[in-house]
């Protein structure tokens, strides 16, 4: 199967692995994929290979990688990957590992949603699908788009520079195995929502797409660092007076909840994001809601 990979030390990937759970470790205990004392046993471990890792020189934009790779992709992928780590023939052994693993390296997959996303996006380009078939590929890739946005503004990290090397490597493939790709893709996320499903031990916030584009625009027309030409600024008043306006039919529906938390998962996104990051995802995550898009 066609996939973007990255190879990275071991060590790394325990850390930033490692990080990960520990913030969604209570997740994980609800839905009996982990024991109880899965958070004290990391905690103590990611100290350890911390300071392992210290040895090796990790350059910085590998680091930045291998977390944005980790925190796109769910807590139980994630979980496999550490006991796939861990296991040493007979079961899971931390400390064997943390004495071996030295500077051995191991293969990180992209994260399923934005590989996804890419895949059925040049499989649009390249096919010459029937209205009706457009629809339901367009549809789906839009829907990976968006749970992808709300990952990344929920764990604060951009997916751009893992797009671009996903789209580089996604454009090298063949059509059928694109498709092949997609198919794959979606049963897997499908078993993944599935075992998702248990209850979680904070509510998610679920992110009104009219609220981003309208916090992710006035950042974008207030700040003077990147200029913006006069037909980007004029497309962005236009298109946030028209989302003010849908915000507001959400709200007298009463179909917007969790309004503050929503603004500070878009807050806290914006703040790490460029302003050219900014601007290509307002251009993907809200084309499909453009009159004959």
């Amino acid at each position: 199967m066609v996939l973007p990979t990255l190879r990275i030390p071991q060590l790394l990937l325990f850390v930033e692995a490692a990080s990960l759970l520990q913030d969604t470790s209570q997740v994980l205990l609800q839905a009996g994929q982990a024991t109880a004392d899965l958070p004290e046993v990391i905690a103590e471990a990611q100290a350890r290979a911390e300071a392992q890792l210290q040895t090796l020189g990790i350059p910085a934009e590998l680091r930045a990688q291998a977390r944005g790779i980790l925190r796109l992709t769910s807590p139980p992928q994630v979980l496999a990957y550490l006991q796939d780590l861990l296991d040493r023939g007979s079961g899971p052994d931390l400390e064997a590992f943390l004495e071996q693993a030295g500077s051995d390296s191991t293969v990180l997959r992209f994260p399923p949603l934005l590989v996804g996303a890419v895949a059925l996006q040049v499989v649009l380009e390249r096919l010459d699908f029937s209205p009706e078939e457009r629809a339901v590929v367009q549809a789906q890739r839009d829907q990976w788009e968006q749970a992808l946005a709300e990952l990344a503004i929920h764990h604060r990290v951009s997916p751009e520079p893992l797009r671009a090397t996903a789209e580089t490597v996604l454009r090298a493939a063949s059509a059928e195995e694109l498709l092949q790709l997609g198919q794959d893709l979606l049963q897997d996320l499908q078993d993944l929502a599935a075992a998702d499903s248990e209850p979680e031990a904070e509510p998610q916030v679920e992110l009104a797409g009219p609220l981003l584009f309208m916090m992710v625009a006035d950042h974008l027309l207030a700040q003077t660092e990147h200029p913006l030409t006069p037909e980007q600024r004029l497309d962005l008043q236009i298109n946030r007076a028209e989302a003010e306006s849908r915000l507001l039919a959400m709200q007298k529906l009463g179909r917007l909840e969790n309004l503050a938390e929503q603004q500070a998962y878009i807050r806290s996104w914006i703040d790490q994001a460029s302003v050219p990051d900014l601007l290509q995802a307002l251009d993907r995550f809200f084309a499909a809601s453009e009159p004959n898009s």
